[in-house]
């Protein structure tokens, strides 16, 4: 296999990891050992990033003002407890951050995909290449780290 089938077996396998298929399945697919599967996934965080863009910030903050509900009786609890949890809720709900930008990423993609099928100036391999950087740009979200 080449290192261009290699690249281009990879991001498929990213692109099924991301719609929920198992790794088996996806071996199975693209005629890979699910040791490649894993690796791939390990190395680029798949997992973080599928985990992302399938939780909402509004159902994370959700669950997090449902779990403070049910301690809010707890007689452990000091009021800089309490505002410690109410500046993180206040932070995550506001702020952006790398759910937002899987969030809008996503709908967009699904917005390119759909003008593709009558805009010309669209093709697969733009909406891969653009689809690349928004990985690196996540990625480094997740990591913390920029290029400057």
């Amino acid at each position: 296999m080449t290192k261009k089938e290699s690249e281009m077996k990879r991001e498929l396998a990213k692109l099924y990891y991301m719609q929920g298929l198992p790794q088996k399945e996806i071996a199975q697919r693209l005629d890979v050992s699910e040791t490649t599967v894993s690796a791939w996934s390990r190395k680029e965080n798949w997992e973080e990033m599928r985990a992302a863009k399938t939780v909402s910030r509004q159902e994370i903050v959700a669950k997090m003002l449902k779990k403070v509900s049910e301690r809010l009786d707890d007689a452990n609890w000091t009021p800089d407890d309490l505002a410690k949890i109410a500046a993180s809720i206040e932070k995550l709900d506001k702020k952006t951050n790398v759910v937002t930008i899987i969030e809008v990423f996503s709908a967009y993609n699904n917005w390119l995909q759909t003008r593709m099928r009558f805009d010309a100036e669209l093709s697969p391999e733009l909406i891969r290449t653009m689809t690349k950087y928004q990985d690196l740009f996540i990625a480094e979200k997740l990591n913390n780290t920029t290029i400057e």
